[in-house]
């Protein structure tokens, strides 16, 4: 008996080693970000935009940090300039959801405007702020300071995870998983993957000789924007085959179309960096100012294809979309401890489908 508890024991320590073990005191109010997305969510379910405006200006569940301060933050940081360039515009997050808040230019109906604003939030926001944390480790380690790019760290993964996985990337990464069967132990791959990649960076800038720790952080960082580009070509993948069936089946797809054109904004800059011309054929397939047609959906998978070997992705990363899948799936009894949210003790692994 006693030989059995020590192998349990055993077992149990090999699983807790093989995640990633975030310090809570770093965090500060980075995993509420995702429950005031929540909130803006439920309040746009009633089409009540000024409650969503009021969340998104002043918080709700995080007040030191807000949806807003993020969407205007104007971070120094590559990743966010690299945006920033791209888009002419230094918060060009806050222009877009200012605009679908209000209801202006191309988000001229409920549906658009709901859709832009939920998408936008979840995929650009908060990945924005995920990727600042790994810009801010990167510098960080650069100058030396090891805790420090551990503490960016840590609020890299509050953020990433949030405290409900229905409305951070995490969320994002588990309901595309699902529905491109992708999924391993009841976690997708690219969660599992953004995952180990930031445990790998923790132990090299925790370890006595962090000399490697820069190198190692850089590889890391460089995987989990592949993981992430991976996550939301799966998304406009799902509403360009959502588009491009219900085009074809004469059926309103509107929600549809704003959706992808929201999920494309999180990437829209990385796939241009390969190809230019294919990028703005995308953002053209998901442009709100004209009526979808099914000819264009259809081109916005072979698109992506031709560019995954410049992004250094497999067919196998991505897969295609499966409508029947979500329905179909059933959590294993034994899971990942990659799926324990150390931000929250509500979240299972199967997200909402409209994610």
């Amino acid at each position: 008996m006693i030989i059995f508890l020590a192998f349990l024991l055993c077992n149990l320590a090999l699983a807790q080693d093989e995640c990633y073990e975030v310090d809570g005191n770093n965090v500060g109010e980075e995993s509420k970000l995702a429950l005031d997305v929540c909130a803006i969510n439920g309040a746009l379910d009633g089409l009540d935009f000024d409650a969503a405006r009021e969340i998104y200006e002043t918080g709700n569940n995080s007040e030191s940090l807000t949806l807003m301060e993020v969407a205007t933050a104007e971070y120094p940081t590559d990743m966010y300039q690299k945006y920033a360039v791209f888009f002419g515009d230094q918060v060009w997050m806050h222009t877009k959801i200012d605009q679908a808040l209000n209801g202006e230019g191309d988000f001229n109906t409920d549906v658009k405007q709901v859709q832009v604003v939920k998408k936008l939030l979840q995929s650009s926001v908060l990945v924005q702020q995920f990727f600042f944390h790994l810009d801010s480790a990167l510098a960080k380690i650069t100058a030396n300071n090891a805790a420090g790019a551990i503490s960016s760290l840590d609020k890299a993964m509050a953020v990433y995870y949030g405290g409900d996985i229905q409305c951070s990337p995490f969320g994002n990464g588990q309901a595309r998983g699902i529905e491109f069967g992708t999924v391993a132990d009841g976690v997708s791959a690219t969660n599992a993957k953004v995952h180990a990649a930031i445990k790998e960076a923790g132990e090299a800038l925790s370890a006595e000789d962090t000399s490697g720790a820069l190198e190692t952080l850089q590889n890391a960082r460089t995987e989990i924007v592949k993981q992430v580009t991976v996550i939301y070509i799966q998304s406009s993948f799902k509403y360009a085959t959502l588009v491009d069936d219900g085009v074809e089946a004469e059926a309103n797809v509107v929600k549809s179309q704003a959706e992808g054109y929201a999920y494309y904004q999180a990437i829209y800059p990385l796939i241009a960096d390969v190809d230019p011309e294919g990028a703005a054929a995308i953002a053209s397939a998901f442009n709100l100012s004209k009526v979808a047609d099914e000819e264009s959906a259809e081109m916005v998978k072979p698109i992506f294809r031709e560019s995954y070997e410049k992004l250094s992705i497999v067919e196998e990363d991505v897969m295609d979309f499966d409508k029947d899948a979500t329905a179909n799936y059933v959590e294993p009894e034994e899971t990942s401890c990659v799926l324990e949210n150390p931000f929250s003790s509500d979240d299972g692994g199967k997200p909402d489908v409209d994610r």
